[in-house]
Order: C-alpha cells, then structure tokens, then sequence
C-alpha cells in the first residue's frame, strides 16, 4: 500500500530520489517497484528495541543527506531512527505518542479511514490536506509482472494452457480470517468443472491448509489442482498470479498481491472490515459477513463459531466469480 505514497510523490515532484528503509524480506516486491532508486535494508526483528544499533543506523542514513522522512509504522521504535539521522522533515502520524521525535506530525488519524489514505497524506501539508476529502485521486499500487521461467513453470507443474484461479487461502493474522476448506474445495470443483484448473499458492504456514482443500476436492478435480504452497518466493508467487485469471482471497496480504498484479479477485472479509485495508483494485469484488458481531478484528472467535467466514457460502463466491470472468 506504500507505493501509492510513492507514486503520489513522483508525481507532485518527478526529480525526486526515493529511498526505502524496509527489512529484508519485502526487498523482492520494493525490486519491482518502478518509482524507488535505493533500497536499505532495516536489519530489525519485530520488536527488538536496542537503543544503541538504532543510534548507529540513524547515523548511517545521515550519509544520505535526506531532506524529508516518512515514518509509516506507528511504532516509538522506527521513528527514533529517523530522530537519529536528523532528517529535517519527519513525517508521520502520532502512533506510539511520538511527539518530538516527529516534527511534522499529523494526530487526526481518524479523518483518514483508510491505511492508504494515511500513507498518501504524508506527501502534503498537512494544513492543506487534512481529511480524506481533501485528497486528490491517487494511484493504486501496481507491481511490475514478468512472465515466470518456462523451466520453473515446469518445476511447479504450471500449465497455463487451462484458465487459473488462484487461491490466497491463508492469513497470518488468525483463524477469523481463514473462510473454510470445505467451502474453496466447492469452488474449485466448480471452476475445474468448467475447464479450469486451480493454483493453491501460499507459504510455508498455509501448506496444511492447501492440503486440507486438496482433500477435499472431488476425485475428478484432483488432477488439476496444484499445490504450491511454499515452494515459491515473493517475486515467483506475483508472476503466478500475474498469469492467472482470477482469484479468491482471504484478506491477506496475498490479496493485496493479486491487487497489485491487476487480477480480478473476489475477497472474504470475516472478522475484519473493508473500512479500513481494502484490496485497492476495481477489478476486486469484497464480500463481507453480516453476522451482528462483525467486524469485530479478533484474531479468534470469541464464540468459537466463526459464523462470520461460514455464513459467506461458496455459491456467493461462484456467483461473484462470474460477474468478473468468463471462465
């Protein structure tokens, strides 16, 4: 969701150098990213502190000589590297009461519902732009897409002569996010039904989770079934889905990925809300529960029914499926 700050900043200024601070693991999405010049890893674990090796990386970002920094974590922690690099301008939102260590900073987090609001928000003075109404249109973030290696399509067994849909069928963030097995093993019976097949894609966490829908497919849509999960990397599991014709996500950040490639998806929205992280697509279609609980953003159900995720049945998927592809 960054990059539409970043877009928004080439565009309002296009000589502009960008630089990212991000951890490791995201470097291969920032690779393709169009609208950075350097990438600078932040060697943190989530959550570690250590005052003094931030004191040091906040005094190696001073060579860089940056006019401006834009804090989008709302942790104490990440702006006190940019206190250390003593950027002038330090953009962000109050978050963990960062009062001084930001001194351009906004409070009103609330004028902006959504995540990416906020984010875009920092590129403009913030007595000019003060609510979400006072923005312009933005752009969503789109990731540049590259046809995978015809050895590795191989490898994975990918054939893409059949129309794909892919499955973002897991979520880090917990149970009340997961819509059940059973209910994307019906969906996929129906797309391979129709000629399809389907690509179970995820990390190493969500292989049970594949695994289980595989189980629970009809015998017949087994063959065309392939399991992936956990045998790509980011960059691999974006030009998967780039190839694809449509997806059916959990709200993930595999969602935001399928946004990002320009994929037609529908999405499942059980404990959480589109108020707040939508996918940002207008190829994305967003089904939420109507159960009186929701949204109520718990990792795990309270009643320990989940009748959020299985209320959304899967003949609304298909439905919405077909509203947005012809398969």
């Amino acid at each position: 969701m960054s990059q539409s700050l970043l877009k928004m900043l080439k565009k309002l200024d296009p000589n502009c150098s960008i630089d990212v601070y991000a951890p490791k693991y995201t470097m291969p999405i920032l690779d393709r990213m169009e609208e950075i010049d350097h990438k600078l890893i932040n060697p943190f674990e989530h959550g570690a502190f250590d005052l003094k090796k931030r004191y040091e990386e906040g005094k190696k970002l001073r060579e860089g000589h940056y006019d401006c920094v834009m804090v989008l974590p709302n942790s104490l922690k990440s702006g006190l590297i940019a206190l250390f690099a003593k950027i002038p301008d330090r953009r962000g939102f109050k978050g963990e009461s960062r009062y001084f260590i930001l001194n351009n900073m906004r409070t009103n987090k609330n004028d902006f519902p959504y995540m990416v609001e906020r984010y875009v928000a920092l590129a403009f003075d913030k007595e000019k732009v003060n609510k979400s109404s006072d923005l312009p249109k933005f752009d969503y973030p789109k990731l540049v897409v590259k046809k995978l290696d015809e050895n590795r399509a191989k490898e994975l067994n990918l054939d893409f002569s059949r129309k794909a849909l892919v499955l973002g069928c897991g979520a880090n963030y917990g149970p009340a996010k997961l819509w059940p097995v059973e209910y994307f093993a019906k969906v996929s019976d129906y797309w391979i039904s129709k000629g399809g097949m389907v690509v179970g894609l995820g990390s190493t966490k969500d292989i049970p989770t594949v695994e289980d829908i595989y189980s629970n497919l009809n015998e017949e849509s087994k063959p065309h079934f392939i399991n992936i999960a956990g045998k790509t990397n980011l960059t691999e599991a974006l030009d998967i889905v780039g190839q694809c014709t449509a997806a059916v996500c959990n709200d993930s950040g595999l969602m935001h990925t399928v946004a990002a490639a320009d994929v037609p998806q529908v999405c499942i929205f059980g404990s959480t809300s589109t108020n707040y992280t939508p996918p940002l697509s207008d190829k994305a279609v967003c089904i939420e529960s109507d159960e009186k609980c929701h949204p109520c953003f718990e990792r795990t159900c309270k009643y320990g029914t989940y009748a959020c995720l299985k209320g959304i049945k899967p003949e609304t998927i298909i439905e919405k499926l077909n509203t947005l592809v012809k398969i």
